[in-house]
């Protein structure tokens, strides 16, 4: 504990000179996710953090998933290397109950559940936002722990951007333009990155592609057109005890949207989202002692959100509706498992933004869905919020579900059609308060979720069923003040109390976790990063006896340095695990060495 203490210290020492006098970057930044609407960061009553594209740059790593280590209330642990399985715990739930939207259009997979964090890269995009607590009543299925959105970037200006980094077996190439004239702007992005592990059957590669077109038809309507791609490869080396030299998983996914605004005669806006969301997984391992293993699963989503928004008197309405169709098609060398089978959604939903006094507003909404085969369920929250002088002050109630996903119903003998979406309550208190001199701001939140009604195998039946219960409490402390050169320093603390229906504390949820970084201009054209993450001691499963263990807390650090050379060139610098510290995030995969990477970056406007 002494050696985390003296490393958050040293760090802090170093962020200490740089403090700014320039008034901090985050009163200017917008948020749609907590409430639906653009709604500048200082004035949303809720538990919302937002990664610029300043952030993403300073850090330099490509993946969103390290972007998302030092967020609040947020626990990110990765299987191994660079493309493993990563799982996001927000405020202790399960890794399955946290929605994650591209751009309003969601990614969580309708086989299982849940998103793997390791497929996408942060190339092209603006900003992530992430809102803490139960988003059922805007969002409908799996937002009980929260919402992560990612959002990608519209042309401001026309430019063109390159950037090639290399070291300790670690390869990355980017390009990004983007060209704005009179009606139109475009943006495209294309990247690969690839590395080496240190076994055989070790290795690891990710590409991404990504295309955003807008329009203005008139002075009352918008057109987008936005495109994204991703695949990875994973090698894997081993299975528990078992040596795989040949065993490798290959991933894929596809965004297509289409968003359309349109500006209805001063009365309101009317927003409406068509998207097509296809991916796949292709799982092989020749070598497998019962014959040639493979598995090979392929998930379409269709959807269609519409939102109308409007201000009436005091009143800042959103009213709205959307359908969606998922469809799962999954085989293996048995045989077909899945075979065409879907889910459809439809949803109606209402949110209020009711101005009281001066001073107080109240913020209610409902989401009615209806999703065969299962049945339908009614989404509420509500949220009562004090504002002044700069601070927030809130109290929210709300409840949330998890649908059952196809494979929980529909597998071959372990699916139970007759399953229930998992259900949560939670209530929350929360605080934002500036510091004196305006130029931090300290953010507390207090939570208390209950789950019923959650999805796990039954021994007893030999299939899925809704047995399970879960309680997660939490406080979460975050502290976000500016920095000179346009910088900021952010610190935060997690602590989670958790447990299951036997007392026991929920796997991989550690009781103590935090983060602290700076990023910011050192001198001349030297700008740095620098931060430090922190998860404590947690329960987790060992992948060989499939007992429960413990599995010891980490402390991990990563510096990056830019150095401008030129107007349009750039020296970029990056060490990982700058202790070369060695940790496992998950029992049985050991986490990356150090790694020092070199790379250069060019940018023509």
């Amino acid at each position: 504990m002494l050696r985390r203490a003296f490393s958050l210290a040293c760090l802090a020492g170093i962020c200490a000179p740089v403090w700014a006098q320039q008034a901090p970057s985050w009163q200017e930044t917008v948020v749609v996710t907590a409430t639906g609407d653009e709604t500048r960061a200082n004035a949303i009553p809720a538990a919302t953090s937002v990664i610029t594209a300043a952030d993403l740059r300073a850090a330099g790593a490509p993946q969103i998933a390290e972007s998302l280590r030092g967020v609040p209330g947020c626990v990110l642990l990765r299987s191994g290397l660079d493309n493993g399985v990563t799982s996001l715990f927000v405020r202790g739930v399960s890794s399955s109950q946290t929605l994650v939207l591209f751009d309003g259009v969601r990614l969580n997979s309708p086989f299982f559940g849940g998103y793997d964090f390791s497929l996408p890269l942060t190339l092209g995009l603006d900003r992530i936002e992430v809102v803490r607590g139960p988003y059922s009543a805007l969002y409908g299925a799996d937002a009980v722990g929260g919402v992560v959105q990612l959002i990608p970037a519209r042309a401001a200006s026309s430019r063109v951007q390159a950037f090639v980094e290399g070291g300790d077996g670690w390869r990355r190439g980017e390009l990004e333009a983007a060209f704005r004239g009179d009606g139109y702007a475009v943006s495209a992005s294309a990247g690969t990155r690839a590395g080496d592990g240190p076994l055989p059957n070790d290795g690891f590669s990710s590409s991404a592609a990504l295309l955003s077109v807008g329009a203005t038809l008139s002075d009352e309507a918008r057109l987008g057109v936005v495109l994204d791609h991703s695949t990875s490869l994973s090698e894997i080396p081993f299975s528990g005890g078992q040596v795989t030299p040949h065993r490798s998983t290959e991933a894929s996914q596809t965004v297509l949207a289409a968003p359309l605004h349109l500006r209805l005669d001063g009365q309101g806006d009317l927003e409406a989202t068509a998207s097509y969301v296809t991916s796949a997984l292709v799982y092989r391992d020749p070598d497998d002692a019962f014959g040639f293993v493979r598995g090979d699963t392929t998930v379409e989503s269709r959807g269609v959100r519409v939102a109308y928004h409007t201000a009436r008197g005091e009143h800042r309405l959103i009213v709205g509706g959307e359908w969606r169709q998922d469809t799962v098609s999954d085989s293996s060398n048995f045989g077909v498992n899945l075979d065409n089978n879907n889910i459809v959604t439809r949803a109606l939903f209402i949110q209020d933004t009711w101005t009281l006094a001066k001073r107080w507003s109240l913020l209610a909404g409902a989401r009615w869905d209806d999703v065969q085969p299962w049945g339908a369920v009614v989404s509420p929250r509500a949220t009562l919020a004090w504002s002044g002088q700069g601070a927030r002050l809130w109290a929210a109630y709300g409840q949330a579900f998890r649908a059952p996903g196809l494979g929980e119903l529909y597998y071959p003998f372990s699916g139970n059609p007759s399953l229930r979406p998992e259900r949560s309550r939670s209530s929350e208190v929360g605080a934002a308060l500036p510091l004196p001199g305006g130029r931090s701001v300290l953010q507390i939140a207090a939570f208390a979720n209950q789950e019923r009604e959650l999805i796990d195998f039954d021994l007893a039946s030999y299939r899925f069923e809704n047995i399970a219960r879960a309680r997660q409490r939490g406080v979460e402390l975050s502290w976000l003040a500016a920095a000179a050169g346009g910088g900021e320093i952010a610190a935060s603390v997690n602590h989670w109390q958790t447990s299951d229906d036997a007392g026991q504390a929920l796997l991989r949820r550690p009781t103590w976790s935090g983060a602290l970084s700076w990023r910011g201009r050192l001198v001349g054209r030297l700008e740095g990063y620098a931060a430090v993450v922190y998860v404590g001691a947690r329960a987790d499963a060992d992948p060989v006896s499939l007992q429960r263990v413990e599995e010891g807390g980490f402390v991990t650090a990563s510096l990056s340095a830019s150095l401008g050379l030129t107007s349009f060139l750039a020296a970029r610098f990056r060490v990982e695990n700058v202790a070369n510290r060695a940790y496992e995030e998950v029992r049985g995969y050991p986490a990356p060495g150090r790694r020092v990477l070199l790379g250069l970056e060019t940018l023509l406007q």
